[in-house]
């Protein structure tokens, strides 16, 4: 069995990591090719250059992730590799949907422990992503995130963008269609859809919420100031939201019109738009899972 290794130095998969990821691994596979990412795209082009492999070691964060599941779905579905994923980056959110531990040589061990689990795409316009599109609040916070602040304080920077995100929280018009069918049209202070369970490290707790089931969660809410932070803190609690504010729906598909181009989201990268084209392609790639 073949294995093409995908490091990102930047995020974490430095030279000692790389050599104990190896170390871990090497008795699985008759052969690994290892390439290391020096700019933006690489990832994806390696990606896109994997077809040979049976397995297509990740390491890295979400970022990395996001890059080779794009560079990956230019591929036919027969000639993508499964992809083990060693989480090195700030959230590791889709990691942590995985089960995996963020723990960069735990995780490597537990695959010879590993089956290939098939997880669910979102098509989002030309995009792909794994775990989130955000607008609004969730896309603002994770915009104005200071790299510094980033890089030493990990997670808690998340939260602190977001916490400085309410003082200009300005709700935008929005309207979504499923199906044919306006499902809401009207002010939102943020859009979030999700196939994944976690959000800048942070639980979603919606209990609908699978990777496995063709289908994502799209909540809205028109709440700001303190209305938001009781609704955040409602969900982040497992209580029901008794507010009309907070929409909560499922879907396979929508459709998403703003009243002007905003900043979008999809897992942690940005780009701009006024429409947002949304398919769930299910069980498109498969990842290495823990057994147990």
């Amino acid at each position: 069995m073949r294995a093409l290794i995908i490091s990102n130095p930047t995020s974490g998969g430095n030279e000692t990591m790389l050599g104990e990821v190896v170390g871990t691994i090497e008795s699985l596979y008759d052969e690994i090719l290892i390439r290391k990412t020096l700019a933006q795209g690489d990832a994806g082009r390696f990606a896109e250059e994997s077809g040979a492999y049976e397995h297509l070691i990740v390491i890295g964060g979400d970022g990395t992730l996001h890059e080779v599941v794009n560079g990956l779905m230019k591929l036919p579905r027969d000639e993508r590799p499964t992809i083990g994923l060693i989480p090195a980056g700030t959230c590791n959110d889709f990691a942590r949907a995985l089960a995996l531990p963020v723990e960069p040589i735990e995780a490597a061990r537990l695959f010879k422990m590993s089956y290939a689990q098939s997880v669910d795409v979102m098509r989002v316009n030309e995009r792909y992503g794994l775990n989130f599109i955000g607008v609004g609040l969730i896309a603002d916070a994770s915009r104005q995130i200071d790299p510094l602040q980033k890089e030493s304080l990990g997670s808690i920077g998340y939260f602190l963008a977001t916490i400085r995100q309410f003082r200009e929280l300005d709700p935008f018009d929005v309207r979504i269609e499923h199906g044919g069918e306006v499902v809401h049209d009207g002010p939102v202070s943020f859009l979030y859809v999700g196939n994944g369970a976690y959000l800048g490290t942070v639980p979603t707790k919606l209990p609908t919420q699978s990777f496995t089931d063709g289908l994502v969660e799209v909540v809205h809410s028109s709440a700001i100031g303190f209305p938001m932070i009781r609704q955040l803190l409602t969900q982040q609690l497992g209580l029901e939201q008794s507010s009309p504010e907070w929409v909560h729906l499922q879907m396979s598909q929508l459709t998403v019109h703003l009243n002007e181009s905003q900043i979008i989201d999809v897992d942690g990268e940005h780009f701009e738009a006024e429409r947002l084209d949304v398919d769930v392609l299910p069980r498109e790639l498969s990842f290495l899972v823990p057994s147990h």
